[in-house]
């Protein structure tokens, strides 16, 4: 099976002869463009008084390939506001966990310990491990955002990022998706967000659908264990 598999694999080194993505017309470039713009003045607006005003720390440079993927791709889910807002505190919480790991130093591969690395593991493996985890724990919870795995790598490698920096981040997000709102909804061609909680499949109702689901479901589950105690409250009154 293996040289099979390794054969396929150089074949697929040939591409699949699809075509690229379509370019987008002027107008809706320049759409992207002053929303853009806009959004990315206020968020360093933002981050200029929150650096002055308080003590978190914020660095709006996590958001330029979010407002790529909000303004240009806009019906993809990735770009979301459920996407944005989960992705990101997942990622800032796999950092701040795999910055607890024991570290030694921005050491290479092979050194494992020594007088380079006394104490712990190369600081590359620790960051690794984060931007790992990140990316393969957002596609298994179903919340993938590409620009958020940053995160994890930051939070894993600095400790200038802490708790309050994810306060400062949500605090963003907020300001993204509603100045996102406001901007690509006055487009006769886009609409955001196109799902908020996301839950359920389109044929279903989508989240309300499945709202309606669980609903429907605990009733029945409730009548059904009322009558099965009726039933029983019956049986022992004729013994």
């Amino acid at each position: 099976k293996v040289p099979i598999r390794l054969t396929t694999s150089l074949k697929k080194w040939k591409g699949a002869k699809l075509h690229g993505p379509p370019r987008q017309s002027f107008g809706d470039c320049f759409f992207c463009f002053i929303g853009v713009f806009l959004t990315m003045l206020a968020l360093l607006k933002v981050e200029k008084s929150v650096r002055v005003d308080s003590n978190f720390n914020l660095d709006v440079g996590w958001y330029p390939s979010t407002l790529c993927i909000v303004f240009a791709l806009t019906p993809a889910p990735v770009g979301q506001p459920r996407q944005i807002y989960l992705a990101h505190i997942f990622n800032i919480l796999v950092g701040l966990a795999c910055r607890q790991i024991p570290t030694g130093g921005f050491g290479d591969f092979e050194e494992w310990d020594g007088a380079t690395n006394p104490h712990g593991l190369p600081m590359i493996w620790v960051q690794a491990l984060a931007v790992g985890l990140g990316v393969s724990g957002q596609a298994f919870l179903g919340i993938m955002h590409p620009p958020a795995t940053g995160m994890a790598l930051t939070f894993a490698s600095n400790p200038l990022w802490s708790w309050g920096t994810m306060a400062a981040v949500l605090l963003v997000d907020c300001i993204v998706v509603v100045l996102s709102m406001m901007i690509i909804n006055l487009s006769e061609k886009k609409q955001y967000p196109l799902f908020w909680l996301g839950l359920g499949w389109e044929g279903s109702g989508g989240t309300l659908g499945m709202v309606r689901y669980v609903a429907r479901s605990a009733r029945r589950s409730v009548s059904n264990t009322a009558r099965s105690i009726t039933g029983k409250n019956k049986g022992d009154d004729f013994v």
